[in-house]
């Protein structure tokens, strides 16, 4: 047998570029969809951990307690806006009044 009875003819594939590129760039996306799943991952993670701390606070906290502290507080401002307008008048008409006595001296 002579060597070129021994050897086997090769098959030229044409379209193995092509694959061979498209499996590349097949596995640099899964690369990219396996970052994105783990950050996603890291994000729900941080996420239910917020979920399960609000859960902690509203488990200590009465819906209507809650809602009567909301208003007690809201009175509370009122007044002390009503408060602080009627200390700015006075303030304002002692200024006037100390203008005023400055003039007459």
């Amino acid at each position: 047998m002579s060597d070129s009875e021994v050897r086997k003819p090769s098959i030229e594939f044409p379209k193995f570029d092509g694959l061979e590129s498209a499996v590349r760039r097949a596995l640099r996306q899964l690369e990219v969809w396996r970052e994105r799943a783990g950050s996603s991952e890291a994000e729900r993670r941080r996420l239910q951990r917020l979920l399960d701390e609000l859960g902690k606070v509203s488990e200590e906290l009465d819906a209507a307690e809650a809602a009567a502290e909301i208003k007690r507080l809201r009175e509370e401002n009122e007044r002390l806006r009503r408060q602080l307008e009627t200390g700015r008048r006075q303030a304002e008409k002692l200024a006037h009044e100390v203008e005023f006595l400055e003039d007459m001296r």
